[in-house]
Protein backbone atom coordinates (compact mmCIF):
# COMPACT_ATOMS: atom_id res chain seq x y z
CA UNK A 1 0.00 0.00 0.00
CA UNK A 2 1.25 3.29 -0.71
CA UNK A 3 2.69 5.55 2.02
CA UNK A 4 0.10 8.14 1.46
CA UNK A 5 -2.26 5.92 1.12
CA UNK A 6 -1.86 4.68 4.70
CA UNK A 7 -1.02 8.61 5.70
CA UNK A 8 -4.62 8.85 4.83
CA UNK A 9 -5.92 6.28 6.59
CA UNK A 10 -6.24 8.23 10.21
CA UNK A 11 -8.08 11.21 9.09
CA UNK A 12 -10.17 9.29 6.41
CA UNK A 13 -11.69 7.22 9.49
CA UNK A 14 -12.01 9.98 11.87
CA UNK A 15 -13.89 11.35 8.95
CA UNK A 16 -15.85 8.60 8.15
CA UNK A 17 -16.91 7.87 11.50
CA UNK A 18 -17.35 11.62 12.57
CA UNK A 19 -19.82 11.58 10.16
CA UNK A 20 -21.65 8.97 10.68
CA UNK A 21 -22.15 10.21 14.43
CA UNK A 22 -23.28 13.84 13.56
CA UNK A 23 -25.83 12.46 11.51
CA UNK A 24 -27.08 10.31 14.26
CA UNK A 25 -27.06 13.65 16.46
CA UNK A 26 -29.21 15.20 14.21
CA UNK A 27 -31.88 12.55 14.32
CA UNK A 28 -32.03 11.69 17.70
CA UNK A 29 -32.11 15.45 18.84
CA UNK A 30 -34.90 15.79 16.62
CA UNK A 31 -36.46 12.65 17.87
CA UNK A 32 -36.57 13.10 21.17
CA UNK A 33 -36.67 16.75 21.28
CA UNK A 34 -38.88 18.07 23.94
CA UNK A 35 -40.41 21.78 23.24
CA UNK A 36 -39.54 24.79 25.90
CA UNK A 37 -37.57 24.19 29.29
CA UNK A 38 -34.66 21.49 29.79
CA UNK A 39 -32.78 20.10 26.64
CA UNK A 40 -33.42 16.71 27.55
CA UNK A 41 -32.19 15.55 23.96
CA UNK A 42 -29.10 17.31 24.44
CA UNK A 43 -28.71 16.40 28.06
CA UNK A 44 -29.22 12.31 27.10
CA UNK A 45 -26.80 12.84 23.71
CA UNK A 46 -24.15 13.82 25.72
CA UNK A 47 -24.66 11.20 28.70
CA UNK A 48 -25.12 8.26 25.90
CA UNK A 49 -21.63 9.33 24.03
CA UNK A 50 -19.72 9.75 27.53
CA UNK A 51 -20.55 6.16 28.40
CA UNK A 52 -20.41 4.98 24.37
CA UNK A 53 -16.28 6.97 24.80
CA UNK A 54 -16.21 5.10 27.99
CA UNK A 55 -16.78 1.50 26.71
CA UNK A 56 -14.36 2.51 23.69
CA UNK A 57 -11.83 3.70 25.71
CA UNK A 58 -11.51 -0.03 27.14
CA UNK A 59 -12.74 -2.12 24.29
CA UNK A 60 -10.12 -0.79 21.45
CA UNK A 61 -7.61 -0.36 23.91
CA UNK A 62 -5.36 -2.27 21.61
CA UNK A 63 -7.36 -1.03 18.45
CA UNK A 64 -6.34 2.49 17.41
CA UNK A 65 -7.77 2.02 14.12
CA UNK A 66 -11.25 0.98 15.53
CA UNK A 67 -11.07 4.02 18.37
CA UNK A 68 -10.20 6.89 15.75
CA UNK A 69 -13.48 5.66 14.21
CA UNK A 70 -15.77 4.77 16.53
CA UNK A 71 -14.44 7.29 19.59
CA UNK A 72 -12.56 10.06 18.27
CA UNK A 73 -15.32 9.81 15.23
CA UNK A 74 -18.80 8.71 16.03
CA UNK A 75 -18.52 10.20 19.45
CA UNK A 76 -16.80 12.98 18.34
CA UNK A 77 -19.36 13.48 15.74
CA UNK A 78 -22.03 12.76 18.21
CA UNK A 79 -21.02 14.85 21.14
CA UNK A 80 -17.46 16.09 22.10
CA UNK A 81 -18.68 16.16 25.69
CA UNK A 82 -18.21 12.39 25.91
CA UNK A 83 -14.20 13.02 25.19
CA UNK A 84 -14.03 15.62 28.14
CA UNK A 85 -16.10 13.34 30.16
CA UNK A 86 -12.90 10.69 29.72
CA UNK A 87 -10.37 12.58 30.01
CA UNK A 88 -12.05 14.42 33.56
CA UNK A 89 -12.89 10.75 34.94
CA UNK A 90 -8.95 9.39 33.74
CA UNK A 91 -7.31 12.60 36.16
CA UNK A 92 -10.09 11.63 38.96
CA UNK A 93 -9.09 8.38 38.53
CA UNK A 94 -5.00 9.38 38.64
CA UNK A 95 -5.74 11.06 41.79
CA UNK A 96 -5.06 14.45 40.07
CA UNK A 97 -8.32 15.92 41.94
CA UNK A 98 -7.01 19.61 41.25
CA UNK A 99 -5.95 19.33 37.98
CA UNK A 100 -9.62 17.22 37.30
CA UNK A 101 -11.43 20.48 39.10
CA UNK A 102 -9.92 22.76 37.35
CA UNK A 103 -10.28 21.54 33.57
CA UNK A 104 -13.59 20.71 34.73
CA UNK A 105 -14.58 23.98 35.89
CA UNK A 106 -12.42 26.26 33.43
CA UNK A 107 -13.98 24.42 30.36
CA UNK A 108 -17.55 24.69 31.29
CA UNK A 109 -17.48 28.20 32.18
CA UNK A 110 -14.42 29.01 29.00
CA UNK A 111 -17.31 27.23 27.00
CA UNK A 112 -20.21 29.51 27.94
CA UNK A 113 -17.85 32.61 28.01
CA UNK A 114 -16.94 31.23 24.51
CA UNK A 115 -20.59 30.87 23.22
CA UNK A 116 -21.80 34.26 25.06
CA UNK A 117 -18.69 36.19 23.14
CA UNK A 118 -19.36 34.60 20.13
CA UNK A 119 -23.10 35.50 20.28
CA UNK A 120 -22.76 39.03 21.67
CA UNK A 121 -20.06 39.49 18.65
CA UNK A 122 -22.50 38.91 15.96
CA UNK A 123 -25.40 40.95 17.78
Amino acid sequence: MPDWLLACRDPTLVFLGGGCGAVARFWIGRGFAVPGGFPWSTFAINVAGSFALGLLAVLCKDRPAWFLLLGTGVCGGFTTFSTFSVEALRMLEADEYGSATGYICSSVAAAIAGAWLGITVLR
